[in-house]
């Protein structure tokens, strides 16, 4: 069994769960959808009262498509303040104080509920405390709000298992980045090769950390790999407590 030096893990669907039951339901074109859109809306039409939801549903989709396209070519992280502010640039909103605050509410009412969604397990904590002993723990997560993600990791007691806590709204990069990782190792004082990566999502996680010589264990929540995948994970494992064995 090999040893390592250093151990990194990913964030979400790997330490914390969402339960997309806690995320409002709207009706979209006569279906119903689980999303913050009506919520944030409420906020918006507070400045804007002649706004109808279908026009803001329709400009904050667009407006999503845009950003995620370039997350996905770039890996790069665009903060999540920006999308309500295209939004609103969209619309024709001027820019004022008070579209500023309401900027502000927007995104904060978001990510209440992103933060109010998540869920951890008895067992990842579990594992955690076994692991720290014997092994420095870092984290590196996709999430576009450095400040969300770390209040859930305090609201859930993550915290103080980790350090360097890496978010790429904090860091800039995105998984699969090579400059993601590497940042992480070198933050830990190890090399890539000392490091074990665990994360759920093939593409990002695995393929990401084999890239830069890291092992990977892939936290396999049901997904299927690539059928060309880049990379094969070092193991796989259903339950984070599968880690014990290897570790």
């Amino acid at each position: 069994m090999k040893t390592y030096k250093a151990v990194i893990f990913d964030l979400f669907d790997t330490l914390v769960d969402f339960d997309r039951r806690r995320i409002p339901v709207v009706t979209i074109d006569g279906r119903e959808i689980r999303s913050t859109a009506g919520e944030t809306y409420k906020v918006l039409a507070d400045h804007a009262p002649h706004m109808t939801f279908e026009t803001y549903y329709q400009v904050l989709s667009m407006v999503s498509k845009d950003l995620l396209a370039i997350r996905e070519r770039d890996h790069i992280e665009i903060p999540a303040r920006r999308r309500y502010e295209l939004l609103c640039d969209c619309l024709g909103m001027r820019r004022d104080t008070a579209a500023e605050h309401c900027i502000d509410a927007m995104l904060a009412t978001h990510h209440r509920y992103m933060h109010d969604s998540t869920v951890c397990p008895p067992e990842r904590t579990q594992v955690l405390e076994v692991l720290q002993g014997s092994y420095p723990l870092g984290l590196l997560s996709n999430f576009d709000s450095a400040e969300t993600g770390m209040k859930i990791l305090a609201t859930h007691g993550l915290r103080p298992y980790f350090s360097p806590i890496h978010i790429s709204a904090a860091i800039g990069y995105r998984k699969p980045r090579r400059e993601a990782f590497l940042h992480t190792a070198e933050a830990m004082g190890v090399a890539p090769q000392e490091v074990l990566f665990i994360g759920d999502t093939f593409a990002l996680d695995v393929v990401g950390a084999k890239g830069v010589g890291m092992d990977a264990a892939w936290f396999d929540r049901q997904k299927t790999p690539p059928a060309l995948a880049q990379a094969q994970p070092d193991y796989t494992i259903t339950r984070l407590r599968d880690l014990l064995e290897i570790l």
